[in-house]
């Protein structure tokens, strides 16, 4: 979507959530009206005020540093941001998006001709116009113009030639233009103005002479015909390093604009240093042209795996001078993008004020660091709010009040909690019941059903029939156990503190409905709670058990875990004598069990959270190869190997095998017809060896399959694939395609992600153990991939 941290592109279509758009596609489309003002504004501001500077100093527009966006994850909105930059600029430069793909050759060539696809892809209103040819038809537009100014093209009146040929060249060059009268001219003495147009980007473009004529028939031709046979033309120029075609592109779009190179979608080369010093290496070498700004996009993750300490101290400088770091939207930013949203989606006045005080942006931000609120992630909670609002409570007369404290004076710094008015008509109202009634009795008793179908199994403890608000009696507290009945609750525990109530960004943490807060909080649920709650800190921290302890029995939270897995939980210990005040009623668990709820526990919350990445984004094959390469060493049937592929240094074919059966996982883009022909290649290759080893070993040939995955999404490019040459005829009955739906998507990232949580140390268990925990959760993965084809 074009516009992810504003309005969709789009007008939404009735009962379509206005929310469910959160991944802007890319910086084209972007419009600056329909983006929230103030987001980031001080770093838009910053990066056109570099670019105009830049391009101010003579002779000095190129060899500064390159531009360094970073944002703490993804979701921060830098690629809408890249989008902005180039609305900001009113068309005043020639926005080039790069996004290199695995099988590149990091290279020039690559950036030229990656740049090119990105331009030919992006459309322009206008019909069978794109930012391509748009760019195409600005530089035949002054080369004409200098034509005019220096005389060599004669012209009857050439002050209003030269305003219209500097104005939009799409009126120019398109039929149906409002100037289209010069560029029907053109079209008419087109071959007599191709050598003059070539001898004027001589005077300005250092290129080979043969290969600038080229490149100015090529355009030309492209500004007015359009096509894709012209864009093929360019393509394979780009390409064409010998010739100097890349840096030639580059230089021919400085005639008409400022190039603003926008580097972006870096993630596939998450932990790959080699890749990192290439690119920064090529990046800072392209920042030295004339004309040229490099502005580079990535998350912090990816520049601390990637880039980094990996860099020589003086490259990463270089990298790190002009940095920028996204922050997070705050409340009154939230606050704008949710009217946003709802007023693009011609939500009426009083449902959109029904909602927004049904999602109570204030509510959501209470106790979250300031900045740490991502816009994608804002975008899923009010995307499932929407959804329950909906469902629930739409069109309701009445709607319950918001829970957030509701601010009474503008004093600052006191707090609105300590000056809630209380009602004098409800302190005069009998106090059998301690309970306030928001509902009518009829919706009281459906909510109790619900409430009571949804509670957790209460123990049979007495003191649970008990109001808690009743004193003991002196007789309950010294009898000899009759009373118990009158025992009062025990405390509740005591409240957690700041730190504790702000939950990670990446969970997303959807606050409870008026309709589900219960009247009576039990113990027993908030004791659980707070156990869990300190476990995964313990899990997230490192251990501070001095050394003494740990001699002395004390194991910490790895050992504890490991020592679950390897042994059965012991049998139940026979009931303690009931005490005189009887404790909380909750059930005792060990701390292993506790440990091994927390890691189901934040299995559960990942799935949850990726269901949006599943649903709406392609599969992710790097996640899926990281699961793949970590299960077939931890499994003991399996016997795991990689091996590279021929001619395609740096990418391998995973293989497992299994007792009479080898998988061998193809995991790329089903576009990439390369890789697909060479893997299949392999897989002959390797179907042969096996047929001659059984054969001399005098033994049955294990079966050999090619096992790959694929969504809905992928559906029809698999089928073209499967329908291609890449497999041989003999190969096709060996090829198994995995079909996964959303769920499962689901499931796999947040199993890839709970082990890359292990592996960078948030958690404090190893891969191996998260495996030995969690494995079976996936089994109706594991046993498809292993069924024979």
């Amino acid at each position: 979507m074009p516009a992810a941290l504003g309005q969709p592109s789009l007008p939404q279509a009735e009962g379509l959530n206005p929310f469910a758009e959160d991944v802007c596609a890319g910086p084209y489309g972007v419009e600056e009206n329909r983006s929230v003002p103030g987001l980031n504004a001080d770093i838009l501001g910053q990066l056109t005020a570099t670019i105009d500077e830049r391009q101010k100093s003579v002779g000095r527009a190129g060899g500064q540093p390159l531009l360094l966006l970073t944002a703490p994850r993804a979701g921060y909105g830098k690629t809408h941001l890249l989008g902005r930059l180039a609305a900001a600029a009113h068309g005043q430069v020639v926005l080039v998006p790069l996004a290199f793909r695995l099988e590149d050759e990091i290279g020039i060539s690559a950036v030229a001709v990656r740049g090119l696809e990105s331009m030919a892809r992006a459309e322009m209103p206008r019909t069978d116009w794109c930012k391509l040819r748009e760019a195409c038809a600005g530089v035949c537009a002054v080369l004409v113009r200098r034509l005019i100014e220096n005389g060599t093209l004669p012209c009857a009146n050439p002050d209003q030639a030269l305003r219209v040929l500097a104005g939009d060249p799409v009126e120019i060059f398109d039929p149906k233009g409002s100037a289209r009268l010069i560029g029907d001219w053109v079209r008419r003495f087109e071959a007599q103005l191709r050598k003059p147009m070539t001898e004027q980007a001589m005077r300005r473009v250092p290129a080979i002479p043969a290969a600038l004529e080229q490149w100015v028939d090529a355009m030309l031709n492209y500004a007015l015909d359009g096509g894709m046979s012209h864009v093929a033309v360019l393509r394979a120029l780009a390409a064409d390093e010998k010739n100097e075609g890349p840096v030639t592109w580059l230089r021919l779009l400085g005639l008409w604009r400022p190039v603003v190179l926008l580097v972006d979608h870096l993630d596939a080369y998450y932990r790959n240093p080699e890749a990192g010093l290439r690119i920064a290496s090529l990046l800072l070498d392209m920042s030295e042209m004339d004309g040229v700004h490099v502005v580079l996009s990535l998350n912090q993750d990816v520049w601390q795996a990637t880039f980094g300490h990996h860099l020589p101290s003086a490259m990463e400088d270089r990298l790190t001078t002009g940095q920028m770091l996204l922050r997070g939207i705050h409340e009154t930013e939230a606050a704008a993008l949710l009217r946003l949203r709802l007023q693009h989606a011609f939500v009426s006045e009083d449902q959109a004020r029904e909602f927004t005080a049904f999602v109570d942006v204030k509510r959501y931000f209470m106790g979250r660091p300031l900045g740490s609120v991502s816009a994608r992630s804002f975008l899923r909670h009010a995307a499932k709010q929407w959804d329950f609002f909906q469902q629930t409570l739409s069109g309701t007369s009445s709607l319950p009040p918001p829970m957030s404290p509701r601010p009474v004076s503008d004093e600052p710094g006191v707090l609105p909690l300590m000056k809630d008015e209380v009602d004098e008509n409800s302190l005069q109202k009998p106090a059998h019941s301690g309970d306030v009634m928001i509902f009518d009795s009829g919706t009281s008793a459906q909510m109790k059903r619900m409430a009571e179908g949804l509670a957790e199994p209460r123990p049979a403890l007495p003191q649970q029939d008990e109001a808690p608000l009743l004193p003991p009696s002196p007789s309950a507290i010294n009898g000899n156990g009759h009373g118990a009945h009158h025992f009062p609750k025990p405390p509740p525990p005591p409240a957690a503190p700041a730190s504790t109530l702000s939950a990670p960004e990446d969970e997303e943490t959807t606050p409870t409905s008026p309709g589900e807060v219960s009247s009576q909080f039990s113990p027993s649920s908030a004791g659980a709670f707070e156990s869990l709650r300190e476990m995964l800190g313990k899990l997230r921290q490192p251990s501070t058990t001095p050394p003494a302890a740990a001699g002395n029995g004390g194991h910490v939270v790895a050992e504890r875990l490991a020592g679950v897995m390897k042994s059965t939980p012991p049998p139940p210990s026979a009931p303690a004598a009931t005490p005189a005040v009887l404790p909380a009623p909750s059930v005792v668990k060990t701390p292993d069990q506790v440990e091994r709820e927390v890691l189901l526990g934040r299995y559960e919350a990942l799935r949850l959270q990726m269901a949006a990445e599943a649903t709406s984004l392609p599969l992710d094959y790097t996640k899926l190869a990281d699961l793949i390469r970590l299960a077939g060493r931890r499994f003991p049937l399996v016997r795991f190997s990689e091996h590279e592929l021929p001619g395609m240094t740096g990418r391998f074919a995973m293989c497992w095998s299994l007792q009479g059966l080898e998988i061998v996982f193809g995991l790329a883009n089903f576009a990439d017809g390369s890789y697909w022909r060479t893997l299949a290649g392999f897989a002959a290759g390797r179907l042969t060896e096996l047929s001659q080893d059984a054969q001399n070993a005098g033994v049955t040939a294990p079966r050999l399959k090619i096992t790959t995955f694929k969504t809905e999404r992928e559906q029809q490019s698999w089928d073209i694939l499967q329908h291609s040459a890449a497999f041989p005829e003999a190969l096709r009955p060996h090829v198994d395609p995995i079909h996964l739906d959303p769920q499962s998507v689901a499931s796999l990232y947040a199993m890839q992600r709970i082990i890359k949580e292990a592996e960078t140390g948030a958690l404090q268990v190893t891969p191996t153990q998260v495996m030995s925990v969690l494995a079976r959760e996936l089994d109706f993965f594991w046993k498809r991939v292993t069924r024979a084809a």
